[in-house]
């Protein structure tokens, strides 16, 4: 959750509505807010799925249409400005930017933008992974503007709160923002650069901005913006929700030409994205009545437009990939409160698999807990318990933290420990849970957590759940660089390697935070 905190009052000017209005609306729409009496001021709790409403004028934009008051619509002026895309990286090969005039800054407002600057690099930009935004005064700029790549060390301009010019290298070194992400541009030979036509180094994506030339004030009036990444999409997206919040403060959105060799894109492009829906759909899926005169004004509600059965999408929004997340809006829009209960016409029994119930028994006989962990995980989680193996990714992951099928769960079971280590010891627990290298396998993983543990106590435990299991197995000492050297061995049954036993290194607990002794193990029970 993304927590934003406004001024009632900032609100008010926006919306003119009573502030039990704008936190029902809010609430309503999912963004859960309250009233701190004290500060004056309004707290919002916001999902990441939710970037345009980082702002105070995303929230309010979202209110005044929920309530129909008002209905945004964004369009871009026509003009001369060019941006050259040129001998770029491959890692980093996109810009997208716009021109946004006739703004009247002053502390709250720069405070909001440098705010969603922040909010949107860190969750929907991912921590700068994703792209970088920024933004400078017009009056300072050249143009035509060149975003190209160079070679660190021949990169040189005072960076943000710095007190002289330096290096891009020294960037990386001595900037507290180049320190902060210099490991995304770990191993590049050459650095993004934004460069004016008076050959002013305007910013070093995605690390940090000029002093000189990319520091907005309350003086300055036109702000040129831009956002730089490895996909255009995603960029586009985000350049689209900064144009949006400063429009809704004021200014007017000019496009810049961006020249990609012979290619040339106009943007930002704030033309509504269009998706087929299905009335019978919608309705099935509510459990609803719905005309198509309803829909329009449900749509309208939630900042779509409708026509002969297409909704036309913001151009700001980052969340709908399909005709469900639109019918979601529409849910939303109608109440969820509106809804009347009612229960399941059919009914099924289910089934039950007994093929893991003689194990599920063992475990649960010696007094472990049963956990669950989701099938997906992510790198970090994989390099923290020494993983190097192929993963398979997903292609459009909603959450960078679930964006692998999982090779292993023990960096998914030893978060478990993690999320309980305040509680009390001894902790045991055991997953029965599938992972995926070459195929699907289910694994047996379990664990314990203590201020001390002897090897010949976690045995036991192998040795009890083998037996009951009608299993003989032997262990056969193996480094693994999960576990400590002097308590590490591989699992043999029927005379083949089929999993691992021992105490989690020093090394590794440090990684996920742990300060007590931890052992585990792990094997394939589709091949025992």
């Amino acid at each position: 959750m993304v927590v934003v905190e406004y001024l009632y009052e900032d609100m008010k000017k926006l919306v003119n509505l009573p502030l039990n209005k704008v936190i029902d609306g809010l609430n309503n729409l999912g963004a859960p807010s309250e009233y701190n009496e004290e500060a004056k001021a309004i707290v919002s709790e916001i999902t990441p799925n939710r970037p345009d409403w980082y702002s105070v004028h995303g929230l309010a934009r979202s209110v005044l249409e929920y309530y129909k008051k008002d209905k945004k619509s964004y369009k871009a002026k026509k003009s001369n400005y060019v941006v050259n895309v040129e001998n770029t990286i491959d890692s980093w090969p996109y810009a997208v930017c716009a021109v946004v005039k006739g703004l009247k800054f002053d502390d709250e407002k720069i405070t909001e933008i440098i705010h969603l600057q922040e909010k949107i690099g860190l969750t929907f930009l991912r921590h700068r992974k994703k792209g970088g935004p920024g933004l400078y005064p017009l009056e300072k700029i050249a143009f035509p503007v060149k975003f190209t790549a160079e070679e660190p060390e021949k990169i040189r301009y005072r960076p943000l709160e710095y007190p002289s010019a330096i290096s891009g290298k020294e960037i990386l070194e001595k900037h507290p923002t180049g320190i902060k992400y210099k490991h995304l541009v770990g191993g590049w030979k050459k650095l993004p650069i934004f460069i004016d036509s008076k050959g002013q180094i305007m910013s070093m994506p995605p690390i940090v901005n000029s002093h000189d030339v990319g520091k907005i004030t309350e003086s300055t009036g036109e702000v040129f913006v831009e956002v730089t990444g490895p996909n255009f999409d995603t960029i586009s997206t985000a350049l689209n929700i900064f144009v949006a919040a400063l429009a809704d403060m004021g200014g007017e959105v000019y496009e810049v030409r961006v020249n990609y060799g012979k290619r040339t894109v106009a943007l930002p492009d704030l033309s509504q994205k269009k998706m087929k829906i299905n009335l019978a759909k919608i309705n099935k899926v509510l459990g609803t009545k719905l005309t198509e005169k309803e829909v329009k004004e449900l749509l309208s509600q939630m900042g779509y437009g409708y026509a002969k059965g297409v909704a036309e999408t913001p151009p700001y929004r980052a969340d709908v990939m399909g005709e469900i997340d639109i019918i979601e809006d529409i849910a939303i829009a109608y109440g969820y409160n509106s809804f009347a209960p009612t229960l399941p016409d059919f009914f099924h029994p289910g089934g039950y698999n007994k093929k893991y119930e003689k194990f599920d028994d063992a475990m649960c006989g010696m007094g472990f807990l049963e956990t669950k962990t989701f099938v997906l995980t992510n790198k970090d989680k994989l390099v923290r318990v020494g993983y190097r193996g192929k993963v398979i990714e997903v292609t459009n992951p909603a959450s960078e933290d679930y964006n692998i099928i999982r090779p292993t769960p023990l960096g998914d079971f030893l978060d478990v420990f993690v999320g309980n280590k305040m509680k009390k010891l001894p902790q045991k627990n055991y997953e029965i849970g599938l992972s995926y290298i070459e195929k699907t396998e289910k694994h047996l993983i379990f664990g314990m957590m203590d201020k001390s543990i002897e090897f010949s106590e976690f045995r036991g435990y192998l040795q009890r759940v083998m037996s009951e299991c009608g299993l003989s197995f032997s262990l056969s000492k193996k480094k693994n660089e999960l576990l400590d050297d002097d308590f590490s061995s591989e699992i043999i049954v029927n005379g083949k390697v089929n999993g691992l036993f021992g105490k989690v290194s020093k090394k590794i607990l440090e990684k996920f935070g742990i300060e007590f002794d931890v052992y585990i193990c792990q094997f394939n029970l589709d091949e025992l």
